[in-house]
């Protein structure tokens, strides 16, 4: 069953830059965006998630970004987790071939050189929507595997340092 992500999801669109106050300086980054995604501190049961509009991409927000102010740039999304699960969220936002197929669809149609999501494209989205057990297994699935590619890139650039360090080694004896 598909439903529209307006639905399912209150948005909150993030403050425009030039109407934050100057004083504030715990603005969420595009940084902090990425460590969301890949799950480096996100809570076990996130109720909330974030949708970079520039990226169109979506991450479950971490107890040290949820109160950090948000731009422009990004939407944040209320929703109930016994409706839909943040981790199969951001599955479908991501990488799934439904909502990918609707968002490139509007930017056939976008004449802009900018492709930039907005709340009411984001709204109209439609979501698959399956029974909550199979939602929390690809959720938990797809959480498991971003971590999983991180560790391997991780290893990956150990391996490469050792063999580095080591040829360093050679040249100088």
């Amino acid at each position: 069953m598909l439903i529209s992500l307006e639905d399912v999801i209150q948005f909150t669109l993030g403050k425009n830059r030039t109407r934050i106050d100057p004083r504030i300086t715990d603005i969420y980054t595009p940084d902090n965006f990425e460590k969301d995604l890949h799950s480096i501190t996100t809570l076990d049961r996130p109720d909330e998630c974030i949708i970079n509009l520039m990226k169109s991409k979506a991450a479950p927000l971490s107890k040290e970004t949820k109160e950090k102010c948000i731009t422009s740039n990004f939407l944040r999304c209320f929703f109930d987790t016994n409706i839909l699960d943040p981790w199969y969220f951001c599955y479908q936002f991501n990488i799934g071939k439904e909502i990918e197929e609707q968002i490139y669809r509007f930017h056939q149609g976008n004449t802009l050189s900018v492709k930039k999501l907005n709340v009411q494209i984001v709204g109209k989205l439609k979501i698959p929507l399956m029974d909550m057990q199979r939602q929390r297994l690809i959720g938990s699935l797809y959480k498991k595997a971003i971590i999983q590619k991180d560790l391997m890139l991780q290893q990956a650039e150990n391996m490469e340092s050792m063999v580095f360090t080591v040829i360093k080694k050679i040249e100088e004896d």
